[in-house]
This record gives C-alpha cells, structure tokens and sequence, in this order.
C-alpha cells in the first residue's frame, strides 16, 4: 500500500487523509463516541450514559446515531440500514426516534440521558458497553438513498457511576444517604482525527497514538478502550505496547518488549481491563506511557479507509471515580497542510468526493 503525503492542498489534506488536530477541533458531520455505557463495573459500580450534543452550524440540523456494542465482534451491519439507529423523525425507517434530535438550533444542545439503556440495552437487549458514531446534517434534508446536506455538531458523553453518599444529616444526627453521581467525560472524535496507517512521511507519522497516566497498583487501575473506527469491511491489527517513565519499554522474562497484538473486526469496540496487568503481568505501575499502532488492516471494500481511536482510563479502585486521557498523536498539529497559503477554507465541505472518504456511510432505508 502507498504512503501518500498529506500536503497535497487543502482538499487533499482533509479530504485523503485523516488529518489530526487538537483535541479542540472536534466539530464534524461525522463524529466517532470512543466509549459510553449503561453496564454494572467493578466494586459495585453502575455506570450510565448522557450525550450532548450541541449544533456548531449556522442552520437547524437533525441528529442520528448508532451503537456499537463491546466486544470481538464484527459491527458493520449496524450501519447497514436504519433499523438499529436512533434518528430524529418518524418515516424515515429508524429503529428508534426521538423528536428532540430534529431541528436543533445553531448553538443548540440536546441531551440524552441514560442514552445506552434507554435504547440499546433496555430495548434491543444488547450488552451495554460500546460506542457510539453519530452523524449530523441540515434539518429535513435526509433522503431515502441517505443523501443529505451535511451540517457540523460536537459530540461528548459524560459516563458517571451511579452511587449514592453520605451526608450530615442537616438536622444534626448522624449521618444520610444521598443519591449522587461521579464521573468521567468521553469526548467525541471527529472523523479526520482517526489514525491513519497511511498518513506517514519521512517528516510525520500519524499512524499511531499515545495514552498517557497509566497506572496499576492497590489504588488504581486502568483501562484502556479502543474503536476500530474504519469502513464496515476493513479489519485492522494493532500493536499496544507500554513504556517505562524513563522511557524505556517494559521486558519479559527473556528480555523482550512486552507487546500485546490484536485484531480487531470492522467497527468492533474493545476494552481491555486492568491492562497492565492482565495483559503484561504488571503489578505495580507509575506513570507509564502506552503506545497504540497500526501494524496491518484487510478490507473487502473496493474504497477501504481504515482508522482507529483510543482512549485510556484511570479508575480510583476505593471510590471508583475514573479520569480520561484520550489518545494524542505523537507529531505537531500540521497547520501548513491543512490551511495552506493562498488557499481559502469554508467551514463545510460537502463535495462528493468528500463524503466518499468518511469511513461510514449513512445507510438507505
């Protein structure tokens, strides 16, 4: 497979390559919600889900979304036709609606609460850890073939453990229980902030990702997720391989870099448990990086785009209350190749040759 460079003008940069940016540049038409949950966890934790969704565009726009649940599976059916999305309107072949996703205003926001379990697990029946991919596009404009005039949104998800505390009792007795929540925030990812295997040069390499703060120990553990976030055809193999804080990797008996290797389906969602130490055998870490990579991807698509994200979290093992650290590419932020000189940008480009890059499509009825 070539390796094209990713400075071939502004439409190429964003349109060819999957071009990362900052963790501020998340608005898109196509949003990726790395992880969300309506599921039980460990130490008596019970996790839930809230999306917000706020319009970044100058014109009313309509939502629509999808989940895909956790595990080794091969997910790229779920995008294959409508009947296992939740959209906006009635008549056009959802499986599930909510009105409130229908003509939300610029600068508009909705919230979905409980988001997994009112809808995929609560009525599909599905195991309740997953992620999400959400589209955005101009209110009313969806057609039968899932042509629509694209519009921009931002996608974050607030997964909170569901507990209750112990209060003063405000009449000066003991102590009272109270309902309470704690939490971690899940930002969406835009589509063009994807690794790419094919966006490497002698100059960058935005083929892998780095998760910072991992830890194990009595105290804490960390997870870390991760969404092959490619076409529905494209299967990818990706290396995870932790690092000291000295910079040097971690060894095995033999001296070899501990390196674990896996793949992953077409839009399958993987979360790995404690991964230091069920994955290397890692007792007691501190400050340890993680590097994901792209080592090879297979496709039955004429057209693949293959891709992923990730994300690491560390979860206070006492109170359960987790922290996010979302994957980061390793090289700069690129800003000559995506707003080269001389050539004017608009906010939304809904070019066809555009479209046909997003890793999935929005499907007919």
């Amino acid at each position: 497979m070539s390796t094209p460079s990713r400075c071939f003008g502004l439409l190429i940069a964003v349109v060819l390559a999957a071009v990362p940016a900052a963790a501020s540049w998340q608005a898109a038409e196509l949003i990726y919600v790395p992880a969300v949950a309506q599921t039980e966890g460990a130490g008596s934790s019970d996790w839930r889900t809230d999306l917000y969704i706020t319009n970044m565009d100058d014109v009313d726009i309509d939502v629509a979304m999808v989940y895909l649940p956790s595990g080794l599976v091969d997910n790229g059916f779920r995008v294959s036709d409508r009947s296992t999305w939740l959209g906006p309107r009635e008549g056009e072949g959802f499986g599930w609606v909510n009105e409130n996703l229908a003509d939300i205003p610029p600068n508009g926001t909705v919230v979905l609460r409980d988001v997994v379990g009112e809808y995929w697990v609560d009525q599909a029946g599905l195991n309740g850890l997953g992620a999400m991919i959400v589209f955005a596009y101009e209110a009313g404009t969806l057609e039968d073939d899932g042509s629509r005039v694209d519009a921009l949104a931002i996608a974050n998800a607030r997964i909170f453990n569901d507990t209750i505390v112990w209060i003063p009792n405000p009449n000066g007795h003991g102590f009272i229980e109270q309902d309470a929540t704690y939490g971690q925030s899940m930002p969406g990812v835009a589509w063009y902030n994807l690794a790419d295997p094919a966006a490497v040069t002698d100059e960058l390499d935005y083929s892998y990702m780095v998760l910072v703060a991992g830890e194990q120990s009595p105290g804490y553990r960390y997870n870390l997720g991760l969404l092959n976030g490619s076409d529905p055809q494209t299967t990818i193999t990706i290396s995870i391989q932790p690092f000291q804080p000295d910079g040097e990797p971690y060894l095995d008996e033999n001296d070899n870099p501990l390196i674990t290797v896996q793949t992953v389906p077409p839009l399958a969602h993987l979360q790995f448990f404690r991964i230091f130490n069920a994955a290397w055998g890692l007792e007691m870490v501190e400050g340890s990086m993680i590097k994901v990579s792209f080592l090879a991807w297979a496709s039955n698509s004429p057209d693949p785009v293959p891709g992923f994200t990730t994300y690491g979290s560390l979860i206070d093992e006492a109170s359960g209350d987790p922290t996010t650290f979302m994957g980061s590419f390793a090289m700069p932020y690129d800003v000559d190749c995506v707003w080269p000189e001389g050539v004017e940008a608009t906010a939304t480009m809904v070019a066809p040759e555009r479209r046909a890059k997003y890793p999935v499509q929005f499907p007919p009825r």
